[in-house]
């Protein structure tokens, strides 16, 4: 009689299984529909309010809730008696639920109803009578939810914004404190250096990651590094061994070289942009130029005229520098840049300027573009070159770019802004040709023109202008690359600005002449 019972409670078994997934899956959509309410409210708030990891914890809360339905579907699943009832309410007409209460029972009356119950399940098509059924509006509104959320994520507000640089400063930090420890593990198992050697780098790595983890924005994570490569750049000078140096070298190299490789991109990328915002608005004209020249002098007497210029502009005027330092400052990766061109463009509206922090960070961008680490001595040198002569009757001036003569009373005066010796090496020649750098020949060019040159005639006398190749001095056309590329990248980009082009033309032409500084 023991294989009537095993036959029934194998039918069972196989019936459970059906129904046990039936009502999983009922109850998985079901909580789904609960998480994905709860998920969509955690978005909507994080479009108002600052929630760093909103998609993280999101995701958290759908795997662990789905996890936690599963478990309690298998826990609160239907059991023995509740599937022979089940099952006997697809027409067995309660014969299952009979036989499982008289599974032990071996009378005669129980062993007749258990075989009578056997020939029903025999015929029995789990599949046709326990079907998986799904109720579809559920789906749907699953579905929705899911559509809803997706959008939701996409959505950009300030509080995302926010939430984003959060999270990218987050990561930023994290991987240079793990760099840091990574490098301090190497030091103590490196062979070359002294035991005082290991200890007072690793002083040094450990005051870094103590300020690292003490970090509350980016610009304070880059001060860190600056001071942690200045103190290691210390040490290797201080090694007494090539070895020594050597490893102190790798270290720096290791944690710092990616950091400044990117703070030399970003701090390139920052100065295109402040000088492409500058340009657009007639009142950033000087500023702009000032910092295309990279001369600290250029860019200290354009803020104080900027500055000066401020009490007579008009309320548009001042609206459109202030725009235009406002978009520069939105745009910035460097804070400390970002943060003066803000304050500027708060202040320019009531007339003001602090002029000495704006050059101070543009400054500062600057030497960050040109690869100097913290501490590097670096200068600019300019210089002009002047020419003047007069003469009575036959008369004769030069200057540079041109020649005059005059009948009477005539005097010629020439200067070039630029400095560059393109005359009879008449007057005070420009250093620029002694620089280092790429030289280039631009045949044709006329630095110190006719028009730079003045004089008076009197009322008998007449005055002419003769421009001849045999004058020239050829070696003067040399000119320095570096010193050249930043005028015809202004013209180009002013040219560009002020033309008819379509949009996506003046983008090609500024990337162009960006990508040549």
């Amino acid at each position: 009689m023991n294989s009537l019972n095993n036959e029934i409670l194998t039918f069972i078994k196989k019936a459970s299984k059906r129904i046990k997934a039936n009502f999983i899956i009922n109850l998985s959509i079901v909580g789904l529909k609960y998480l994905l309410c709860l998920i969509l409210c955690l978005l909507l708030i994080s479009l108002f309010i600052t929630f760093p990891y909103v998609e993280e914890v999101s995701l958290g809360v759908l795997a662990v809730g789905l996890i936690s339905i599963i478990i309690y579907g298998f826990i609160k699943s239907p059991d023995k008696k509740k599937v022979a009832l089940i099952v006997d309410s697809k027409g067995l007409k309660e014969r299952v639920t009979t036989s499982l209460e008289l599974i032990n029972e071996e009378d005669n009356i129980s062993i007749a109803q258990k075989k009578d119950t056997v020939s029903y399940i025999k015929s029995f098509n789990i599949k046709n009578n326990l079907k998986i059924s799904i109720d579809k509006k559920q789906i749907l509104i699953v579905l929705g939810l899911i559509i809803v959320c997706l959008i939701t994520s996409f959505i950009d507000t300030s509080a995302k914004k926010e939430a984003n640089s959060i999270r990218e400063f987050n990561r930023y930090q994290q991987d240079f404190i793990k760099k840091v420890e990574e490098e301090k593990k190497l030091v103590e198992k490196s062979e070359e250096l002294t035991e005082e050697e290991k200890e007072a780098i690793k002083k040094i790595l450990e005051d870094a990651k103590k300020e690292l983890k003490e970090s509350e924005k980016k610009l304070d994570v880059n001060k860190t590094l600056e001071r942690m490569e200045k103190k290691l750049e210390d040490k290797k000078n201080e090694a007494k061994s090539d070895k020594s140096k050597a490893v102190i070298e790798k270290t720096q190299k290791n944690l710092l070289d990616e950091f400044n490789k990117d703070k030399e991109e970003s701090a390139k990328k920052d100065l295109n942009k402040l000088v492409n915002e500058l340009m657009k608005k007639k009142e950033g004209k000087e500023l702009s130029d000032a910092i295309l020249s990279k001369d600290k002098e250029a860019l200290e007497k354009a803020l104080g005229k900027l500055k000066k210029s401020l009490g007579n502009m008009s309320s548009s005027e001042l609206n459109n520098l202030s725009k235009a330092l406002a978009n520069a400052a939105n745009s910035m990766d460097d804070e400390n840049l970002a943060e003066a061109l803000s304050e500027a463009s708060n202040s320019v509206l009531d007339g003001k300027l602090d002029a000495e922090s704006l050059k101070d960070a543009i400054q500062n961008s600057q030497n960050n573009s040109s690869g100097n680490k913290p501490g590097d001595k670096s200068g600019e040198g300019a210089g002009e070159g002047e020419g003047s002569g007069e003469g009575e009757g036959q008369g004769e001036g030069q200057g540079q770019g041109g020649q005059g003569n005059g009948n009477g009373n005539g005097s010629g005066n020439g200067q070039g802004g630029t400095g560059w010796d393109t005359g009879n090496n008449e007057g005070n020649k420009n250093d620029l040709d002694n620089k280092k750098g790429e030289q280039i020949y631009i045949p044709g060019r006329e630095v110190g023109n006719d028009e730079n040159l003045t004089g008076n005639k009197n009322q008998d006398g007449n005055s002419q202008t003769i421009e001849t190749e045999n004058g020239f001095n050829l070696d003067g056309n040399k000119i320095n690359y570096d010193k050249v590329i930043g005028d015809y990248t202004n013209s180009a980009l002013e040219g560009a600005n002020n033309s008819n082009l379509p949009e996506s033309l003046k983008n090609l032409i500024k990337d162009y002449f960006e990508g040549l500084n």
